[in-house]
């Protein structure tokens, strides 16, 4: 049985490559026969085995891989960090873009393992090109048409500098190089993972316990192979993990991973052919396929050449999969591209965030609601494309959230009724307690317009009964923002941070250098009022980052603030309880204000939180 393509299938630019573009494949198993007469016993259907999808990550509010969606009400994530065992995370650090293994039952998706294929420093880009290496590995990007890249920390290719650290997702072609689906790029102050690389086997030598990534000598003399029923062979595509970086042209691997599904069980392998000898004997992102007497749909047997995008469904015997179908991809096929989740960093209907992903919903269509219902807390299923480090929006529905579940609520009120005490917000029904507490003004000066804020919980209905209500004071202009990034398309008065144009003049006050140190690649943050129409902003102060300067940072809004051990800033989870603070205290730290905090990101307990050494108020 098959799981269910998704209702809502409009006709999107992909966000992945159409060679990923798979059908995920069935749960096994066999059908039960009817009861024979007399004694003999009623056949039983074999439990179904676990499908393997492997894939890219296209959307949440549920798990979609490749255009379909799953369950995830019992979804266990893992990170694959090179480690004999996963890092374990959570729903919420699944990205889009993300190249995933998952395991399904029943359409519901039971474990799911991120495994980004290479992250380091970059050596080179080659903005002609398209490209860029790492360790010697060229990376493909894709900046138009429709399977681009998606970027996160950086808008594009040209935003990346050599040095930048970077994650990339993606996929192996016939040429050896990485097509990405995503890259991300790291602060270069971040804490070093494992360094991997991901390539296809050649110039095995057994008794050397070597083999080659084009021109990289990888040494496997001490390293796990996984799994560990699978021996390495020339033709696999293999995820290799070390402690150091390449050295003189060789690599010590400390972990082998290699490119398979589980014996005897369903599995969906999406990919470009990366060698082709016959329709028995032809290779998907290094994984061998026979597919002698599979049924071929799109095409024909002839079409089944080296970089040609298929999705093949089968089943895994000795490290080959045996087709049942092949579906021969020629052109781009829509994947429904979707996020899910309540909005943060709410700054206009063209900018905001789910899921830590920036939307831009000025063109889209709304359901349920209108772009004025849009604010922080708004729960809403999108539907669109990503560009660069954008999601563009093109369907945009109002969902009502779980009962019972506390919610922080702000934006414009509609539809004020002073006698029953009710109104909208942000598309929701709201009405106010009995004993509400009331902040910032009298009630009497609740209308219809005003901006507030409210804590409540919803009832069954989806009616949320407000215990606390926040008039709003009424900006004149837009709110002080903070942005920091790589700087890029640098002009003698401006430059891009990601998503933002920022312009300077002789009023701008500088620090740490000057207008002349900008540059394409430089490291600058900037403080000034972002204008969410032409997403823009003139800077009031710039800083400009020189060197090895020590500390990550993140600058921003404080968002749910519980303590100082416990806020936002920015969307990232803070712990300032031990920072020393500038132009400012510690007793001013709340929800609203600006801020830029130095420090260094660590894990606890599967998150990971900027601990602050330093606060500047801004």
């Amino acid at each position: 049985m098959r799981p269910h393509a998704p209702q809502f299938r409009p006709r999107l630019a992909l966000l992945v490559p159409a060679a990923l573009l798979a059908l995920v494949a069935a749960c096994g198993g066999g059908g039960g026969g009817s009861a024979a007469s007399g004694d003999a016993p009623t056949p039983v259907a074999p439990a179904p085995q676990p499908a393997t999808v492997n894939g890219t990550l296209t959307g949440f509010g549920s798990i979609i891989i490749d255009g379909v969606r799953y369950g995830d009400a019992a979804a266990r994530v893992m990170v694959d960090n090179g480690a004999a065992t996963a890092r374990s995370a959570g729903l919420a650090d699944l990205k889009l873009g993300m190249s995933v293994d998952a395991k399904v039952e029943n359409g519901e998706v039971t474990e799911v393992t991120v495994r980004a294929a290479v992250a380091g420093p970059i050596s080179s880009v080659d903005l002609s090109g398209q490209s860029f290496t790492i360790f010697g590995q060229t990376v493909k990007v894709s900046l138009t048409g429709a399977t681009p890249t998606l970027f996160e920390g950086v808008s594009g290719l040209s935003g990346l500098a050599v040095n930048d650290r970077v994650e990339v997702h993606g996929t192996v072609d016939a040429n050896r190089a990485i097509v990405a689906t995503r890259v991300e790029r790291k602060p270069r102050e971040a804490d070093e993972p494992a360094v991997r690389l991901t390539g296809i086997v050649t110039s095995l030598d057994a008794t050397a316990r070597s083999f080659r990534f084009q021109d990289l000598t990888v040494d496997f003399s001490s390293a796990t192979v996984l799994p560990a029923n699978l021996a390495i062979a020339n033709g696999q595509q293999a995820l290799i993990f070390g402690d150091a970086a390449p050295s003189n042209g060789r690599f010590v691997a400390k972990t082998v991973r290699i490119k398979a599904a589980e014996d005897g069980a369903p599995a969906t392998l999406g990919g470009r052919i990366t060698a082709f000898t016959s329709v028995a004997d032809f290779s998907v992102g290094g994984v061998k396929v026979n597919g002698q007497g599979a049924s071929i749909e799109g095409g024909t047997a002839s079409d089944l050449v080296a970089n040609q995008a298929v999705a093949v469904d089968g089943r895994m015997s000795a490290g080959v999969l045996r087709a049942e179908k092949i579906r021969i991809i020629k052109v781009p096929v829509d994947a429904l591209a979707s996020l899910k989740g309540e909005v943060t960093d709410f700054i206009s209907a063209a900018n905001f965030k789910l899921r830590g992903t920036i939307v831009d919903a000025s063109q889209a269509a709304f359901v349920g609601g209108a772009a004025a219902d849009l604010g922080n807390g708004a729960t809403l299923q999108v539907q669109g494309a990503a560009r660069g480090d954008v999601f563009r929006a093109e369907r945009v529905e109002f969902l009502k959230p779980s009962a019972t579940q506390t919610l922080k609520l702000s934006g414009e009120a509609r539809e004020w009724n002073a006698q029953t005490r009710s109104f909208k917000l942000v598309a929701l029904d709201v009405r106010l307690a009995d004993n509400a507490e009331i902040e910032g003004g009298s009630l009497g000066l609740m209308a219809s317009g005003r901006r507030v804020a409210v804590v409540g919980v919803p009832d069954a209905n989806g009616v949320v009964l407000a215990s606390k209500l926040i008039l709003l004071a009424e900006p004149v202009a837009p709110a002080v923002s903070v942005l920091g990034g790589r700087a890029y398309d640098v002009a003698p008065s401006s430059f891009k941070l990601p998503g933002v144009t920022v312009t300077h003049s002789s009023a701008t006050v500088f620090e740490g250098g000057t207008a002349a140190d900008i540059s394409n690649g430089a490291l600058l943050f900037a403080k000034g009022r972002v204008d969410p129409g032409t997403r823009s902003m003139f800077a009031s102060w710039v800083e400009v980052v020189k060197g090895e300067s020590p500390g990550a940072r993140v600058a921003g809004t404080v968002s749910d603030f519980v303590s100082l051990g416990d806020l936002r800033i920015g969307g990232q989870r803070v712990d300032a309880s031990g920072a020393t603070w500038v132009d400012g205290e510690s007793a001013s730290l709340a929800n609203g204000a600006v801020v830029m905090a130095t420090g260094s990101l660590v894990e606890r307990n599967g998150v990971r939180v900027f601990v602050a050494t330093k606060v500047r108020f801004m």
